[in-house]
């Protein structure tokens, strides 16, 4: 299978939970569970660096420019000025789109518009904005 095909089958495993009444996080961490493989590693991720950019106590929630310091160290913590743990580069452009677009649809989820706040905060950070946009939309367009 295509991955980027199982990217939109996971973001529409998420999508279809939500419409049934979970949060965001919820559905992904229960896709997370069901779906197993690789997206999903890469899903715990994402879910994980979400966490870490919201609570407030760590650095990288403190920072000004907390999206793109989180997009930028996917997979490490955060310790004010320099990453710290294993940062596998990615050897695929469409594993970072699909982990960045986690990000972005957790952190945003909660937000009063969500998909404008989402997409406002994708084009404010670097990278491939138009791909990220589309899993996005997809998420978030019920």
């Amino acid at each position: 299978m295509n991955e980027k095909i199982e990217i939109d089958i996971f973001i529409e495993d998420v999508k279809q939970k939500v419409e049934e009444g979970m949060a965001y996080i919820d559905a992904i961490q229960l896709t997370i569970l069901v779906k197993g493989g690789e997206l999903a590693r890469l899903a715990s991720i994402s879910t994980d660096k979400y966490k870490e950019a919201i609570y407030e106590i760590t650095e990288l929630s403190k920072q000004e420019n907390v999206d793109e310091c989180a997009l930028a160290s996917m997979g490490t913590l955060w310790h004010g000025e320099n990453f710290e743990g294993n940062n596998e580069q990615m050897s695929c452009t469409q594993e970072e789109t699909f982990l960045d677009s986690l990000y972005f649809i957790l952190k945003y989820a909660e937000s009063e518009n969500p998909l404008e706040e989402a997409l406002k905060a994708n084009d404010r950070v670097c990278g491939d904005k138009m791909a990220r946009a589309i899993a996005i939309q997809l998420a978030f367009k019920i």
